[in-house]
């Protein structure tokens, strides 16, 4: 594996309060979400916007000042290129998507992500922050097959890319969060109030980018760090709906009515407590089990 080197990590932090704010980059600085990101960390972090250009312009309509942004360039499918531009950095927010026909998923989504945590772990970083999709582990659901097909497969990627980052972060010191946005729009933020999250991927709906912004600057520089470890969907309540019809329902981990974002990431369980969820069927091999092989108690003479 890769080997700690806590004190790197600990100098990087001190780094960030020396200067009063600590650094957060943005990987995909330039997309829609990403320059998003980067407004929403300004209010309470320095971000350093990251584009494979590097050149950055705040988002339409932005009050953000440009000399608030650290601007530098990085392409997540050059591992390079992120190992300089990420340096001095306590959080980095992965909100970097492949772009059709330029790129590939399993480039960016996947291969980029993967890069990205290397780089992370290897400069002891306190913590990713992931954009990902609802939907990534349902690929059999209308909503899978739909973004699968005209997505070339970006889903199964992305989850590839999800999969591999809980497995390299495993006993390190650095975190990850993940989050999983339902259908991104560009309307004006509603706020966490009018929002939901869940875990266990089995409800869908449609969620602004700017409110997908806000909680990953919120789990960026959360000082408690309530996101750690944790994976999650998020849309506005009202526009919920299951991903499979014999889903509604079944979930215990919906949080929502709660004005503060960190308190939300708090209610959130820890990706290893989320696990008696529904499977693609309506029934599970369970059913067809007989009542005696069901009871552990059963011994045969």
């Amino acid at each position: 594996g890769i080997p700690k080197q806590q004190p790197r990590r600990v100098s990087l932090a001190l780094k960030a309060e020396g200067s009063g704010r600590p650094v957060v980059a943005v990987l995909g600085a330039n997309g829609r979400t990403g320059a998003m990101v980067v407004e929403a960390l300004a209010k309470m972090a320095q971000p350093r916007a990251l584009t494979r250009s590097g050149q950055w312009k705040p988002p339409q309509d932005s009050t953000i000042k440009p000399d608030d942004v650290e601007v530098g360039q990085a392409d997540v499918t050059d591992f390079g290129s992120l190992a300089a531009a990420l340096t001095g950095v306590s959080a980095v927010v992965f909100a970097a998507a492949y772009s059709r026909g330029k790129t590939q998923p399993q480039d960016v989504d996947n291969a980029g992500l993967v890069n990205c945590a290397k780089v992370v772990l290897e400069k002891g970083i306190e913590r990713l922050i992931v954009v990902s999709s609802a939907s990534v582990t349902r690929p059999y659901a209308p909503v899978g097959i739909l973004l699968n097909t005209i997505g070339s497969g970006v889903l199964n990627e992305k989850l590839k890319g999800e999969n591999k980052v809980k497995e390299m972060f495993e006993g390190s010191e650095s975190t990850y969060t993940i989050v999983r946005p339902g259908g991104l729009t560009m309307d004006p933020a509603v706020g966490f109030a009018e929002l939901q999250f869940n875990q266990g991927d089995t409800y869908v709906g449609n969620v602004p980018r700017a409110d997908v912004a806000e909680i990953c600057a919120i789990a960026a520089t959360d000082p408690l760090n309530s996101g750690a470890g944790r994976t999650f969907e998020m849309f506005k309540a009202r526009t919920r709906q299951p991903l499979l019809p014999w889903y509604r329902g079944k979930t215990r981990y919906i949080v929502g009515n709660v004005p503060d974002g960190s308190a939300m990431l708090a209610r959130l369980r820890p990706d290893k407590e989320v696990y008696d969820i529904p499977g693609a069927l309506p029934i599970s091999l369970d059913d067809f089990t007989l009542g005696w092989a069901r009871d552990p108690n059963f011994l045969p003479k």
